[in-house]
């Protein structure tokens, strides 16, 4: 077995790699795409979804093919961690192109070219997805986003509560997926807040399947001065031991020891505890932590002198009906007496913007606005069958991640249309701008830019080829849909895609093989 990664010393074995995974995750792709189903050991049964989960199960002997995988999951998760979706098109691209590329390279080709030409396309694509990209205008395009992304993998009625609650909570709300009590699809609207911080450790995680911490009706502590020592939080601490209820600590400076003694305690279960570390500098300008404050009547003041002793007692403590700790973001449900006070708030904030001089201090009072008046849309899946309730809820919040990508960086045509008007661009642009063996990559992107639209058709059991040709010769924005069969302006249709998943993809993919054929 190898010890050190090469691509051609073991080419054979690392080709059967790249089929094998290319076979594997081209099943879970679009609306009509099959779930995979992997047993462990223990005959512990996992539904995978996407190309990230999938490409995780998988096991090579050889260690050149190993890396490879290993290579195309870090493509496909950062894909997904920036726009929360896209993994399995991640993959297929970056095995297209690597194999392609092996073609080239085994007959003499520049690696060195190669992939100098590669990351020119990668850049020159980039710029034509945000060129092409159109910002969401309306809430028809939305519901369009979710209708691609979910297809025929969902019921009606809960596609219908999908819909209904885009439509309820506007822009700025949120959408949480949970499981419901009754054999029911429901959909519940409650008062909540958002912040882009997760646990200071993964050991406070007490959901291991959705890897969360996940608290009902907790104590919130907001930590204005800096946590030292366990000491600081005795008196909290005797408290929820004597409510056996969970505590939230939110903090800047939270020592590292205080975090040991957190974690030893949660999982000894002596009580239930979260520590969230956020930066005081970002947090105090958007007045995220002050907002939380006032939604969970927590005591929090913004003193500049710091009080490395400051003993917090209960009286600084506030309360949520439910959080949700993530490892980079945490959900705060609170109660709906909250809504009073965010009222009088927002109301105070409206009075302030009207005396803002500058369009920055203005967009941060516009966002606590939206914030302190933002619902979250609770989806409550009501099946009988876990596997199918974990199934459903990675298709649901798979969707949900891309409607939030393309409030961020607009939308494009989907169904792999778009993918195809690419590579009618880069055919007119690496004639003037490749030289050499740099022009072969053009021919490595192109077959994989053809790979989504043709295994979408593939998956649907239908015949591409001829609706291919039609499709480059209608040209940008038009689309073809697999639903209805039916040509049309992807914009007006709804067959619509993130623009910010699909440059995620191409770049993800690109450069990532570009760094394999340049590798020894």
């Amino acid at each position: 077995m190898q010890n050190k990664f090469s691509l051609f010393k073991q080419l054979e074995a690392n080709l059967n790699a790249i089929a094998t995974i290319d076979d594997s995750v081209k099943i879970t792709l679009g609306p009509t795409g099959r779930i995979g189903i992997f047993s462990n050991q223990a005959s512990n049964l996992t539904f995978l979804t996407n190309g990230a989960a999938l490409i995780e199960f998988l096991e090579f002997k050889d260690r050149s093919a190993d890396v490879i995988r290993q290579l195309f999951k870090q493509a496909a998760s950062k894909t997904f961690l920036l726009s929360g979706d896209g993994s399995t098109t991640t993959i297929l691209l970056s095995c297209q192109l690597l194999t392609t590329s092996i073609r080239f390279l085994v007959n003499g080709y520049n690696p060195i070219l190669i992939a100098n030409g590669l990351t020119k396309i990668c850049y020159f694509l980039r710029d034509k997805v945000l060129e092409f990209s159109s910002p969401v205008t309306n809430l028809d395009q939305l519901v369009g986003i979710l209708k691609t992304s979910l297809g025929k993998k969902v019921n009606n009625n809960l596609f219908e509560l999908l819909k209904k609650s885009i439509s309820k909570i506007g822009r700025d709300g949120l959408i949480l997926v949970e499981e419901n009590i009754v054999e029911k699809d429901e959909l519940e609207l409650v008062q909540g807040i958002e912040i882009d911080k997760g646990y200071a450790s993964s050991y406070f995680v007490n959901d291991l399947k959705s890897f969360e911490v996940i608290h009902n009706n907790p104590y919130v502590l907001i930590a204005d001065q800096p946590l030292k020592s366990i000491n600081q939080l005795r008196e909290i601490i005797d408290y929820i031991k004597q409510k056996n209820s969970p505590l939230v600590i939110i903090g800047e400076e939270i020592d590292k020891d205080v975090i040991s003694k957190l974690v030893l305690n949660n999982m000894q279960k002596k009580f239930k505890v979260v520590a969230i570390k956020f930066s005081s500098i970002k947090f105090l300008k958007n007045g995220v932590l002050e907002d939380l404050a006032t939604l969970t009547f927590a005591n929090y003041f913004t003193d500049n002198i710091q009080n490395t002793n400051k003993i917090f007692t209960v009286s600084d403590l506030g309360q949520a009906e439910k959080v949700i700790v993530r490892k980079e973001k945490s959900t705060f449900i609170i109660s709906k007496f909250s809504k009073l006070i965010a009222k009088r708030k927002i109301n105070e904030l409206n009075r302030e913007l009207l005396n803002c001089e500058s369009e920055y201090e203005k967009n941060i009072f516009k966002t606590r606005i939206a914030r302190l008046s933002g619902n979250i849309a609770k989806i409550k899946l009501g099946l009988s069958n876990q596997y199918e309730m974990d199934e459903q809820r990675k298709k649901v919040e798979n969707a949900i991640n891309s409607i939030k990508a393309s409030l961020e960086e607009g939308i494009v045509p989907g169904g792999g249309s778009f993918y195809l008007h690419l590579g009618q661009e880069l055919k007119s642009w690496s004639t003037l701008n490749l030289i050499g063996e740099e022009i072969f990559s053009t021919q490595i992107v192109e077959e994989a830019l053809s790979r989504p639209f043709k295994e979408l058709f593939v998956n649907a059991n239908v015949p591409s080829v001829l609706i291919r040709e039609d499709l480059i010769k209608k040209k940008f924005p038009i689309g073809y849909n697999l639903i209805d069969n039916t040509f049309g302006n992807c914009f007006e249709t709804g067959l619509l895609d993130s623009a910010k998943s699909v440059r995620a993809i191409l770049w993800n993919s690109i450069t990532m093989v570009s760094t394999i054929i340049t590798s020894e």
